[in-house]
């Protein structure tokens, strides 16, 4: 009988030759323990991957929230639905703050922005923005958007406005928790990826309640879509929506699912965790965020706030993590993607 630390590598294996796992793997790998030292083995076997690809260089993004208002989708996890009514009034950050805040960061040298809105932020209003963005302040970096659903045409505008990549993500039970359908979500992520932006989904929001065949299949949906980044995102069970009260899931139980993302991709998504925790580092996680303005997974209007950590907290984190900063830009070749690594482990 096969051994769960016989799958563990038969897994690393297809991750070094980036093939994809088979659903028994991910169940099996999901189905682990969190507080196991299985699970310790499989979490050093994800950084081991990592580190071969890598040399555990990780990069360092900014999310900023442009505006905060009732949504109407009401998802049952999300603390802006109208249906839970915590926030009642709109707020936004103006173009001139957005702007100050980017052009702060990259004096600090931080490489990678995503621009996040509610659902149904106009997408002219973002598009100018991003041009704006890029007429200040170059192509020197990363510009991501975070937004509602896309058309093909939206995800031209987007990517014609100097974006590079979005997020989006097929939510965990999309069409229960949510009034959107999977088909929707996927549509969005095709035209986007059509349009030649980047795509980042995610395995998101997760509960304890979920189980691992409901998360494995979402993983292997996103290998149909061919998407190009990964965040493993534990949901926040906010005072006043459906999920108040319930136990959310542990920082291990978090980067355990890392770990299967990990092995699941090989070098072929960057690999997030949200809220960034040591473990998910230490495990193969790849991309950490920090967080300002509007955000759905809290209720504090404070829309110049930075969410749980700020930059030197994160770089602090990553440091005692052992690993090392660095951009991984988007547009890079392969060859190029390459020899920066390399440069960030020689200096």
């Amino acid at each position: 009988m096969t051994g769960i630390r016989d799958i563990i590598d038969r897994c690393r294996e297809k991750a070094l030759r980036c093939e994809d796992l088979t659903r028994d793997e991910f169940v099996a790998l999901l189905s682990i323990d969190p507080d196991s030292p299985d699970c310790d083995y499989l979490g050093e076997t994800a950084r081991s991957v990592k580190e071969h690809y890598s040399g555990n260089v990780t990069r360092l993004g900014t999310s900023i929230g442009l505006d905060l208002r009732p949504c109407r989708m009401s998802c049952d996890f999300c603390s802006l639905g109208e249906k839970v009514g915590l926030i009642t009034k709109e707020y936004e950050i103006s173009d001139d703050t957005a702007v100050q805040l980017i052009t702060d960061l990259r004096k600090r040298g931080f490489y990678q922005f995503t621009l996040r809105t509610t659902e149904f932020y106009p997408i002219e209003r973002l598009v100018s923005l991003a041009k704006r963005i890029r007429s200040e302040l170059g192509y020197g970096f990363a510009l991501s958007g975070n937004t509602g659903e896309l058309t093909p045409e939206k995800a031209r505008m987007l990517k014609d406005a100097g974006i590079n990549a979005v997020y989006h993500a097929v939510r965990l039970r999309e069409g229960i928790d949510t009034p959107l359908s999977v088909e929707t979500r996927s549509t969005t992520i095709r035209n986007a990826k059509d349009a030649g932006l980047r795509v980042s989904s995610g395995i998101d929001p997760i509960g304890v309640d979920h189980t691992p065949e409901e998360i494995a299949d979402l993983f292997l949906l996103y290998y149909k879509l061919n998407v190009d980044g990964m965040c493993i995102m534990r949901r926040i069970n906010v005072p006043g929506t459906k999920y108040e009260g319930m136990p959310e899931v542990s920082d291990r139980r978090l980067a355990q699912i890392v770990a299967v993302a990990r092995l699941a991709c090989g070098n072929r998504w960057t690999i997030a965790i949200h809220p960034a925790v040591k473990q998910g580092l230490l495990w193969g996680c790849d991309h950490i965020s920090v967080e300002t303005g509007a955000n759905p997974r809290d209720n504090n209007i404070d829309m110049l706030r930075w969410s749980l950590f700020d930059h030197d907290t994160a770089l602090r984190m990553m440091e005692d993590a052992g690993c090392v900063f660095g951009d991984n830009p988007f547009e890079m070749r392969e060859d190029e993607r390459t020899q920066h690594i390399k440069d960030h482990l020689l200096a």
